[in-house]
């Protein structure tokens, strides 16, 4: 994988991407797979994550440093936990990790980004407006995390108006030909109308064929 840069001017790329931007890069290739329903997002986005992990990760707390392994310009590599007006590239990357550990399937992933919220659990509780990314997280590893697929010849209508219901945590997958590829997808059928499933643990209820059917499904689980 090519590395990146922080920053760009005058047709040059300069400085070491830090891990905020790495995180955030992840972040939108999940966001465009949602939005496109190509696949190939996701495949970028596990090839960058790996990447992150390899380079950014810290093996004793799990957590990951500002800045990567072989940046020599650095007295000490710092960590960043807090969320703020930008939410931190920790809180992002553990997001990342539990959403690309269900769609490939590496619970190893998962473990890692749920270690890391209950390690700041206590300071996620007691000052939750300075752990908002994490908050979400640790609500969502709580009270399990809704696995969506919608699959159809033409479903970008329905795709649509689903992405337009706020669903604090859940996962997204849309297909318009068979694909076993990614579990969540893996032997979905097919028809001229839209099929909306909603999983867990990549277990499906039968499946409706409205958006307001899946909200409601979701309000009694």
């Amino acid at each position: 994988m090519s590395r990146f840069q922080h920053a760009f001017k005058n047709g040059k790329a300069r400085f070491p991407a830090f891990l905020d931007d790495y995180a955030y890069l992840i972040a939108a290739l999940i966001h465009l797979q949602e939005i496109t329903g190509n696949t190939d997002y996701l495949s970028k986005a596990k090839e960058i994550t790996e990447w992150t992990i390899e380079h950014f990760g810290d093996e004793d707390s799990g957590h990951f440093f500002f800045t990567q392994l072989d940046q020599k310009d650095v007295i000490i590599r710092k960590k960043e936990i807090y969320d703020g007006a930008i939410p931190s590239g920790n809180a992002v990357m553990a997001f990342n990790l539990i959403y690309l550990s269900i769609i490939f399937d590496k619970k190893d992933w998962k473990q890692r980004a749920m270690a890391n919220c209950q390690q700041l659990s206590n300071a996620i509780i007691r000052y939750p407006l300075s752990f908002g990314v994490w908050a979400t997280l640790l609500q969502a590893i709580t009270y399990d995390i809704p696995e969506i697929v919608i699959t159809g010849k033409n479903p970008d209508t329905v795709c649509k108006e689903f992405l337009r219901n706020f669903i604090p945590y859940r996962v997204f997958q849309s297909a318009t030909d068979r694909n076993n590829q990614f579990p969540l997808l893996k032997d979905k059928p097919l028809s001229d109308l839209p099929y909306i499933f909603l999983c867990r643990d990549y277990s499906c209820q039968n499946p409706v064929t409205e958006v307001h059917e899946l909200i409601r499904l979701l309000e009694i689980v």
